[in-house]
């Protein structure tokens, strides 16, 4: 079964491909948005690179794709080769597949979660990030204040709520960051510069997270909550008791009731039901297992309760998920 890096975000919402889930707000918290994002404790990190360039392009391989929930004041754009996962940025969390492709703003919260067979490092073609990180004005003070470039700065002003790639603009841009790499220094500015400009047409791209849930990060993580999600990750499939889980971190299973609750405005049960059943759905897209063979194997003890709670959390059922996925 798929397993998740031990390396998690600190607080996490959970959300099934194209449902409006938010797992983070509870009921009397909906009305307030920025309720999911003051939940999320993402850690600060440093980047650094040779000083004499304005840009920093690396690429990523195996193990050293792993992280934590972080973010920095640099700029990020990711390329991602040959992997499946879970990509969180923000307050939004999607899986992920081959050539994704997303420009992360400053200071804006991510990570990304590749199921654990795409880490071994004994695979003959790895999965590979391609990245380049920049600062918003890598081009100079002012530079991006010409008239010219008004739709270039408004691109990198949005990349702050986190922007996805589409199908149409990765034709254009992904030649161009795989370019990048093998590109001298001020080629690297051009291209750089290019691939902004072809960002700017709107249907390039999808903004992921809402203006009004961006909040600066301030809080480092708490490492309770990571133990409990490394846990429920790596077990989710088996038999898990609230007695167990409350063991990870040395809690009576009434106090860690209310301190799971509390961290994430979900019951246990809860949140682990949900998260098996967004297993569930990516496994109905990967098309390899019957559906009664997915529901035992995200860890339902019957046929019938998975299927009860795929329609509650769906609002589907999962013969009708399946099919809508090849319309």
């Amino acid at each position: 079964m798929p397993n998740y890096s031990s390396k998690l975000f600190s607080d996490i919402c959970l959300k099934l491909p194209n449902l409006e889930i938010d797992f983070l707000i509870t009921q009397q918290n909906r009305s307030n948005p920025s309720y999911m994002a003051t939940r999320l404790k993402p850690s600060f990190r440093q980047l650094s690179w040779n000083m004499n360039s304005s840009l920093n392009v690396k690429v990523d391989v195996g193990e050293t794709l792993s992280n934590s929930y972080h973010y920095h004041p640099e700029m990020e754009l990711i390329l991602l080769k040959r992997s499946k996962g879970i990509r969180i940025i923000g307050a939004s969390v999607e899986n992920f597949t081959d050539n994704d492709l997303v420009l992360i703003g400053r200071n804006l919260p991510h990570a990304f979660l590749h199921e654990h067979q795409y880490l071994d490092n004994n695979l003959t073609d790895p999965p590979e990030a391609v990245v380049i990180q920049f600062n918003e004005t890598f081009a100079g003070n002012g530079f991006l204040d010409l008239p010219e470039l008004k739709e270039i700065k408004r691109i990198l002003t949005i990349a702050r709520q986190g922007l996805t790639i589409t199908e149409y603009g990765k034709r254009s841009i992904v030649p161009l960051v795989e370019k990048i790499l093998h590109s001298s220094s001020l080629d690297r500015i051009l291209l750089l510069l290019e691939i902004l400009k072809i960002m700017a047409d709107r249907n390039a791209y999808r903004i992921l997270v809402s203006e009004e849930l961006i909040e600066q990060p301030a809080m480092e993580p708490d490492i309770r909550i990571e133990k409990v999600l490394d846990f429920t990750f790596g077990h989710y499939d088996q038999n898990i008791r609230l007695e167990e889980a409350a063991e990870i971190i040395n809690m009576t299973k009434e106090s860690f009731c209310r301190y799971f609750k509390a961290k994430t405005g979900k019951t246990y049960l809860e949140f682990l039901i949900e998260f098996r059943i967004r297993k569930a759905c990516r496994m109905i897209i990967e098309n390899q297992l019957s559906i009664k063979e997915i529901g035992y194997s995200c860890g339902f003890d019957s046929l019938s309760n998975f299927h009860r709670q795929f329609k509650k959390i769906v609002k589907q059922k999962p013969l009708e998920y399946k099919y809508d996925q090849y319309l």
